[in-house]
């Protein structure tokens, strides 16, 4: 093979495989070597053209053709191979797009858009030409979704609560045919309307509908029951009670809700108005084999959720792996022995053996990361308790955002898998305490002495059960303290509260009690600025897991071992989009730069500037950045003042954190 031969990249492949048919079996055989690929994934081109943040990105499904929207009101169609403009077309939005997409069935040339100015307009490439505009929203459009089967029909998420179907072929005046459009209205656990942000339906079964808002959780709907699904919801004020009673397949079957297990909402923030974290869904995506659902996450992190085997939560699955006392206290001794056959131990593979080894030695040296990062790489190879045991041990130590109950996870399953893991026991017992589910932890720390008598003088024990026992009457104090106070100040808005949107709260506590918990989970990134920040699928098998950051980053991930890969420096500011190219191993992404930014793989001989080698350091930096108090956060986006006010997202600080920062509230907030 020619030296020029080694130094082409993947789109010189791509060009020579359309001229020679014969080079597809050898372009195929690199293009499954996508782990070697990634190592070597730099910037390929930048396209200039836009005037402003470039907020969406678009393939068509052959992947010739790229679509992006900016704060330009512009719409730019690329060549990503000659990486020239191929049209432009100037909309007629007074508003940021935030959305872009091709509809289908109409050989690439009408396009979708979805605007900061409350509306979706629709045009034809050809010729520049508006086809159809809807101004039936109430608030800005967020994203839009189209299904490969439902030719001249795309769906809008809307910042008014509103989820819309929108069909080109079907007359449509505004505003009185809202509600004709209108699929579903979302609402939060408290009853109150709340915004949609993003939506996406499984292109394998299109009845389903993934919705994200300004709450937690993820809504998977059935679009083909969403109508008798609204009616009930109206209808039925004792909903729980009666469809949990008669109909729960039915209706799990027409709404499935999603959420990770440490934020899931408890029972009592229905009723008792309180300040805590606002959370938003920036972007939600079906994996290619529609099996699966990415979701990120403001203020968190990246999470997949399997719809095949969809998990329960974690506190839920304590019970299905340990014996619980009588609810009378009183328990034997035979109680809490451990009855059940012991998984005999099996000889571990020489690999997993060997970073076991290295896992253990580096969290000796108190390198927590780079201990995970192995355990990672073992677990996905082989899974047994003392892996999975480890690696909570790692979590434990650590203590980034989401790492307790990420150990708690994993000393569940350490027992489901053995029983009589002693250390996955005490384990789980200070993972209940540290999530604050003291009462629990008690129980399950009483039960571990009774098993294990002779470590009730181990200072980890004692330790453990003087901790417990602090906050416990710490936590009964200010319960009772608070519950005095609450009892004349919010008796008339309780009364209030459950006439006005009594049926609206069964509803919603129905669906968020049943919600599943996430399957994996993928940090390390920054996602607290903008509210359309992006995750997706990436690679021949849908392998990887790619997202933006905002500190200018995009973070590749292997999704199985949930292993950072890479860390490239794609934005002087802020990386909102990251679009895979829909067949070849090739990632657009964009941001606040004016730029779309294509990404290759590089020759060997090609210096790769872009790479940013310290993981460990990056994700600290960020696990900061998401945990900071957000008037720092506030006050560090102002100080951008090389990009201008406009890199302020105010909308998004509203969105987050629920405080307006040009309002009265904020300043008597610093002021505190």
């Amino acid at each position: 093979m020619s030296s020029a031969t080694k130094r082409q990249n993947i789109l010189q492949l791509i060009r020579n495989r359309e001229l020679n048919d014969h080079i597809r079996t050898k372009y195929a055989l690199k293009s499954n070597l996508n782990y070697k690929c990634i190592s070597k994934l730099g910037l390929l081109a930048q396209l200039e053209g836009h005037q402003g943040c470039v907020n969406c990105l678009q393939w068509n499904e052959s992947g010739r053709i790229l679509a992006s929207a900016s704060d330009d009101y512009q719409v730019i169609l690329w060549d990503p191979f000659l990486q020239k403009v191929k049209t432009s077309i100037k909309t007629l939005h007074r508003g940021n797009i935030f959305s872009v997409k091709f509809i289908p069935s109409c050989n690439d040339d009408i396009v979708a858009t979805g605007a900061g100015d409350w509306s979706s307009h629709t045009y034809n490439v050809t010729t520049g030409k508006q086809l159809r505009s809807c101004v039936c929203s109430q608030g800005r459009i967020k994203r839009l979704a189209v299904a490969n089967d439902a030719p001249s029909v795309y769906w809008c998420a809307s910042e008014d609560g509103c989820i819309s179907q929108h069909d080109m072929r079907m007359s449509h005046e505004c505003p009185t045919d809202k509600s004709k459009n209108t699929l579903v209205t979302v609402f939060s656990i408290s009853g109150k309307r709340i915004e949609a942000k993003c939506l996406d339906i499984n292109q394998l079964k299109t009845e389903q509908l993934a919705v994200g808002a300004n709450d937690q959780y993820v809504r998977l709907y059935d679009r083909r029951m969403i109508q008798s699904l609204s009616s009930l919801d109206v209808k039925c004020p004792s909903f729980v009670s009666e469809y949990e009673a008669n109909n729960a397949n039915k209706v799990n079957n027409a709404l499935q809700y999603f959420v990770p297990g440490h934020i899931h909402s408890n029972d009592n923030e229905t009723i008792i108005p309180k300040r805590q974290k606002n959370y938003v869904i920036t972007y939600l995506t079906f994996s290619p084999d529609g099996q699966e659902l990415l979701a990120n996450y403001g203020g968190e992190y990246v999470y997949l959720y399997n719809l095949v085997n969809r998990a329960d939560n974690a506190f839920f699955n304590i019970s299905k792996v340990m014996k619980v006392p009588r609810e009378n206290g009183e328990g034997s001794s035979t109680d809490l022995i451990d009855d059940q056959v012991p998984v005999p131990h099996l000889t571990l593979p020489d690999k997993v053996v060997q970073l076991k080894l290295k896992a253990n030695y580096l969290f000796e040296k108190e390198d927590y990361t780079a201990a995970i990062f192995l355990y990672n790489e073992a677990i996905n190879i082989h899974k047994c308790s003392v892996l999975f045991s480890n690696r909570a041990a790692a979590y434990i130590k650590r203590k980034w955002h989401g790492d307790f109950y990420a150990a708690l996870k994993d000393c569940v399953t350490a027992l489901k898998l053995e029983p009589s893991h002693m250390k996955a026991h005490f384990r789980l017992a200070v993972c209940l305490f540290e999530l604050d589910k003291f009462k629990d932890s008690k129980m399950y720390l009483d039960q571990f002495t009774m098993k294990y008598p002779s470590y009730k003088t181990s200072a980890a024990y004692k330790s453990l059960n003087s901790d417990l026992l602090n906050a416990q009457s710490n936590n009964k104090d200010k319960s009772d303290g608070k519950k005095s106070r609450e009892t004349s100040d919010t008796s008339n808005f309780l009364d209030a509260l459950q006439i006005q949107r009594a049926p609206k709260i069964a509803f919603e506590k129905y669906f968020c009690n049943q919600a599943k918990d996430y399957h994996r989970r993928y940090y390390g990134h920054c996602n607290t600025s903008t509210d359309i920040k992006e995750a997706n699928f990436f690679g021949s098998q849908n392998q990887f897991i790619v997202a933006g950051s905002d500190d200018g980053l995009f973070f590749i991930w292997e999704k199985n071992t949930e292993n950072n890969l890479l860390i490239l420096k794609g934005d002087s500011s802020i990386v909102n989009c990251i679009q895979p190219h829909p067949s070849e191993f090739l990632l657009a992404t964009s941001g606040i730069d004016n730029e779309v930014k294509l990404w290759s793989p590089l020759p060997d001989d090609v210096d790769n500037t872009s790479i940013i080698n310290n993981y460990s350091t990056t994700a600290m930096l960020n696990q900061r950045r998401m945990m900071a108090d957000p008037f720092e956060v506030i006050l560090r986006n102002m100080r951008r003042t090389a990009e201008g006010p406009d890199s302020v997202d105010f909308d998004a600080i509203r969105d987050q954190y629920g405080i307006d920062p040009l309002s009265e509230e904020f300043n008597d907030c610093r002021m505190s």
